[in-house]
């Protein structure tokens, strides 16, 4: 397949000012090591892909301010480099992000839909 949308649920993130306002590196490295335990569950829930370059289109309902939940897109495009599902999150790979609040989502819900481009299921 040359394109494929996946899309995932997934729980509202620690949000940027609470990790990085004065927290000790070991704090910070139990928030994400724990909502990248989250991503890599949703992935298992599907077939082992890969893509050449990607895009994500993340759309929110929490009372994060859109810049403050932005550790959806890090912590997910690092989980995807770290399992091989992308070579790297540089801009070679890694073409948008677009964060979107949607009061139609579910509270405390984020809903991220990865734009895979040239998808392969290994």
């Amino acid at each position: 397949m040359d394109i494929v949308d996946i899309i995932i649920d997934l729980p509202k993130p620690p949000s940027l000012n609470m990790i990085y306002a004065g927290k000790h590196w070991a704090v910070r490295k139990k928030y994400k090591d724990e909502y990248k335990k989250i991503i890599r569950e949703r992935l298992a829930e599907m077939d082992s892909f890969h893509c050449e370059a990607y895009s994500l289109d993340i759309r929110y309902n929490s009372r994060l301010d859109i810049d403050n939940c932005i550790l959806v897109s890090k912590f997910l495009s690092d989980t995807l480099v770290e399992d091989g599902c992308v070579e790297d999150d540089s801009p070679k790979y890694f073409k948008e992000i677009r964060i979107k609040f949607d009061k139609e989502i579910e509270k405390n819900h984020y809903i991220v839909k990865i734009k895979c481009e040239k998808y392969t299921v290994l």
